[in-house]
């Protein structure tokens, strides 16, 4: 299992909230301590140094995520340049990356954070798939985007979002809260079969390698919300996804998330309480885990 960062714990706010190149270097000391894969959101207002300290740090596989903006295609090409040039800095000083994922947007399917239309995903894939080949030590690459997990269910969403799917280079990221679902910390099949039936299967079906692009349980906040349920959830989360599911299957997965992000207040109470470590300038680890 791998895992998902963010930078702007350390400030208790939001981005851009003045995260330092030092705070970065911290962090990523701490997330290779535990894992060798990471999932970031962002390449600039602090994210910018996230692909230099990561390979520094001996992380060489990575799911890079560039914010996408509605209805400017101009902008969101910007934001695709500035993460190759950062990758490939990165790379030219470390000696190169295993794997990355360049993933246009982030559950682009949602219309509750911002609206997304079909094209503004699909052309910025396709500015990203033409861009890259401009930078040969970036090899590794798969020009992609992150779906609810949802995206090809029941409704009216599928036929909308399938031709995106398919312009996605062999991988697929979804995400997944058995949380929201009602289930119990140490038992997850139930919401795991449901989210298959309703979403991940077909994406599978259309050749696609499904990557579980989020999943946790936070520690507070909520409905069977505490330290050691989150540490119970994560040892099962680990199980189902190495094969521990009634597909026989082992799936690419990050956990939300490595530290808490205390500024997350608007997404409810358990908004804060995501992380494996606590947040702010002197993170803990919140129980012992390996990733």
């Amino acid at each position: 299992m791998f895992v998902c960062y963010s930078p702007y714990h350390r400030t208790d706010s939001g981005p851009p909230s003045g995260v330092t190149e030092a705070d970065v270097e911290a962090d990523m000391k701490i997330v290779a301590a535990h894992f060798t894969q990471i999932r970031t959101y962002g390449v600039d207002g602090g994210n910018q140094w996230n692909a230099d300290k990561a390979l520094k740090n001996g992380i060489r596989k990575m799911s890079v995520g560039v914010w996408v903006t509605p209805n400017d295609a101009s902008a969101t090409n910007k934001q695709i340049d500035l993460a190759l040039s950062q990758l490939d800095a990165a790379a030219k000083k470390y000696g190169g990356f295993e794997h990355l994922d360049l993933v246009i947007g982030n559950e682009v399917d949602r219309t509750d954070v911002a609206v997304y239309t079909p094209a503004d995903i699909r052309n910025g894939m396709a500015y990203a798939k033409q861009a890259v080949q401009k930078y040969p030590t970036l090899d590794s690459v798969y020009v992609t985007t992150c779906f609810s997990g949802t995206v090809l269910g029941p409704g009216p969403n599928a036929a909308k979002w399938q031709p995106v799917v398919d312009f996605c280079d062999e991988r697929t990221l979804l995400t997944v809260y058995p949380w929201y679902g009602g289930a119990d910390p140490g038992n997850i099949d139930k919401q795991m079969q449901w989210s298959w039936d309703n979403g991940l299967k077909q994406v599978q079906a259309r050749k696609k390698q499904i990557v579980i692009a989020e999943i946790g349980w936070p520690s507070a906040g909520g409905r069977a919300t505490s330290v050691e349920n989150e540490k119970i959830n994560f040892e099962t989360t680990k199980k189902w996804v190495n094969y521990g599911n009634p597909m026989g299957m082992q799936f690419d997965t990050y956990w939300f998330e490595m530290f808490d992000e205390r500024w997350k207040t608007k997404e409810g109470a358990q908004g804060p309480h995501w992380g494996l470590y606590t947040g702010g300038p002197n993170p803990q680890p919140k129980f012992a885990f390996e990733g």
